[in-house]
């Protein structure tokens, strides 16, 4: 199907406005963050906005200029590139880390003497205004040093370009697999494909608006959000609350571990219950139970005393199943990844072999691209300063963990998730930071900038790409291009709104975790493996060996035993940032979806589904109204999980 010119302008238009006011949104008002997960609220209430406010009168007094189905999904996916662009995708921790280096840099910290003489001035900004500035505003006669700027940003801008071209072509390596051969649930893309699903003959609306189980989900978060965001508005309203701190409750040793982060609380999120309860029982299940499991080890080590910090046991656990979990991947997908190769290399004749013609790349590209994009990166922190050895575990277990946290988003529906380790942990821990360089240890510190906070990584983005151009039939090559040229334009539009805002605000007045708290923390971190270097931390390595033999029992149980009903992917997502917020909606949607298929079977279970798209759209639509408002009062009002 072609698609109109037009149609292209409309999203390049929509990426203009969206990445222009994120940054005033997220980091000024602290409102929900139009981006903030892996179910960008913005690329919805895009799609909402056009499929009803525009498409609808278009069809009633000018079919002919209302946009396809097919045309309102490649908008969509235009958007869930781009829209983490200027937060955690790419520019929120990374602009502050340019800077951070040199005007937290203190006589006591000694940062002059242990980091910034062993960063590349191409790298960072290290003119003393332009540093200044950045942190405490510029004055009415100031202005923005975008000459500074400029050089940094390219070099970062075509670092970030070359890690998501060669996060495409993993992305392209796994999609048979993971699309057709495993046939992901992939939850997170059924709004979009039913917001835009093409509507009956001389009808405005398509079936899914007229379903009276939609409206009946949506009506529950619309009329708790309106309460709450009155209440936001005019305090005197009563508030329902949405988060109940049950640890509060539990004071004695060892149930006081219970308040330990991640603290076990309730959060309500309709989103994540109609999320939830369309997932299998056996993955909903896992992930509120290991959460659970977790603080239960906390409650263990800290009764018997083992000196190790539980949160370090869980996190190092999780690191030794990333280990087994993705070679697990590859086992089981074997037959389609031998294919691949055999196409890629061998000399036979083509037809023969693995068809890749629907495929967004060709595989002999895809994994060529995939190789080269990897040995790119390494080469550019090789320049950087970053010993050859160093970059090429970094990087490996940067994609070891994207694959993991991508199969948690596409099969899992998590909008949330995060790895609670930096990607060099697997060498400080196993070999100590004594076995790296001084100069490399302080070029890590940019781990921060860019490879710590997994909520808007690119990879999910990719993949979901390719499961909804598979159900519109559209030609997934033709798009490539486009979703490269909207990426490079939101680049351009974010960096320049964030710094906007940023010399006239002055980060000091933003948000303090993003800006003040953790660069400091970090550079912080790898100074002091510079002046105290480590050595073999083996109470972490048990815990990671831990960690891989349970992952490799759950995967073995799971293969030979069909009743058994816990996935390994839940103890995988460990006792991080994500279940803390998640893990009780999960519950929710859990126990729903297990009692409807008890007491009413398929049928019920068919009802439900568009319950549970009712509460999807009715959380993030009332949430997203409450951000429009909150752009002209100033007034934040925080609601999803970010």
């Amino acid at each position: 199907m072609k698609i109109r010119s037009g149609v292209f302008i409309i999203g390049l238009f929509l990426i203009i406005v969206l990445c222009g006011v994120t940054a005033y949104n997220n980091y000024f008002l602290q409102n929900s963050k139009l981006s903030g997960n892996h179910l960008p609220v913005g690329s919805i209430l895009a799609l909402f906005f056009l499929a009803i406010f525009i498409n609808v009168p278009l069809k009633k007094f000018a079919n002919h200029l209302a946009l396809s189905s097919t045309e309102l999904i490649v908008i969509w996916v235009m958007l869930i590139v781009t829209l983490g662009i200027p937060s955690m995708g790419f520019l929120q921790f990374l602009l502050p880390t340019l800077v951070a280096i040199f005007y937290f840099a203190t006589p006591e910290n000694d940062w002059s003497e242990t980091l910034h003489h062993y960063i590349p001035e191409w790298l960072v900004i290290s003119d003393r205004n332009a540093v200044r500035n950045f942190y405490e505003g510029v004055d009415q006669s100031g202005s923005i040093p975008w000459s500074i700027w400029l050089k940094p940003l390219c070099v970062w801008t075509l670092f970030a370009l070359v890690f998501y071209f060669t996060t495409l072509c993993l992305s392209i390596l796994l999609r048979k697999q993971w699309i057709e051969h495993e046939r992901f649930s992939f939850p997170l893309v059924q709004i979009p494909l039913e917001i835009a699903a093409t509507s009956p003959k001389e009808q405005l609306f398509n079936s899914f608006f007229k379903n009276r189980f939609l409206w009946l989900g949506m009506s529950l978060p619309i009329l708790l959000h309106l309460i709450n965001g009155l209440h936001a508005h005019f305090p005197n309203i009563p508030e329902i609350p949405r988060i109940y701190h049950i640890h509060r409750m539990f004071h004695g040793k060892p149930w006081h571990t219970l308040g330990w982060w991640p603290a076990v609380r309730i959060v309500i999120y309709f989103s994540v219950m109609g999320i939830a309860a369309m997932l299998t029982l056996e993955v909903s299940f896992s992930l509120w139970f290991f959460f659970l499991f977790f603080k239960f080890q906390y409650i263990i080590m800290n009764a018997i005393g083992l000196e190790i910090n539980p949160w370090i046991s869980c996190s190092r656990q999780v690191m030794g199943g990333y280990l087994i979990f993705v070679p697990a991947v590859f086992w089981i997908g074997r037959g389609h990844f031998v294919d691949v190769i055999r196409k890629t290399f061998s000399r036979r004749n083509q037809r023969l072999l693995i068809d890749d013609t629907n495929e967004p790349l060709p595989y002999r590209i895809a994994l060529f691209g995939f190789l080269i994009g990897f040995a790119t990166i390494v080469i550019f922190c090789w320049i950087a300063g970053i010993s050859v050895w160093v970059s090429l575990i970094v990087m490996l277990a940067i994609f070891i963990t994207s694959i993991v946290l991508s199969w948690m988003v596409v099969n899992g529906g998590l909008l949330l998730v995060q790895a609670p380790f930096f990607p060099s942990e697997y060498i400080t821990i196993v070999a100590g930071s004594s076995v790296i360089d001084s100069r490399s240890l302080a070029l890590l510190g940019f781990q921060r900038g860019f490879f710590r906070d997994w909520g808007e990584f690119m990879m999910p983005n990719f993949l979901h790409n390719f499961r909804v151009f598979q159900e519109s039939k559209l030609s997934q090559r033709k798009i490539l291009s486009i979703l490269f040229l909207s990426i490079a334009v939101a680049v351009i539009v974010s960096a320049y709104t964030s710094l906007d805002l940023i010399y006239g605000k002055g980060a000091l007045n933003l948000q303090r975790w993003v800006y003040v708290n953790a660069p400091r923390n970090y550079f912080q971190r790898m100074s002091n493996m510079i002046q105290f270097p480590t050595h073999t931390r083996w109470d972490e390595v048990y815990s990671m060996i831990g960690g891989a033999s349970f992952t490799f029992f759950l995967l073995w149980v799971r293969h030979h035993f069909i009743w058994w009903s816990l996935h390994p992917i839940g103890y995988l997502l460990g006792a991080t940032y994500p279940p803390f917020h998640l893990w009780f909606s999960v519950f929710v949607g859990w126990l729903i979806k297990y009692c409807v298929l008890k007491f009413s079977g398929p049928s019920g279970n068919n009802k439900l589904r568009f319950v549970c798209l009712g509460l999807i759209l009715g959380e993030y639509l009332m949430v997203g109204v409450w951000m429009i408002i909150g752009l002209f009062t100033k007034i934040g009002y925080f609601a999803l999980p970010s």
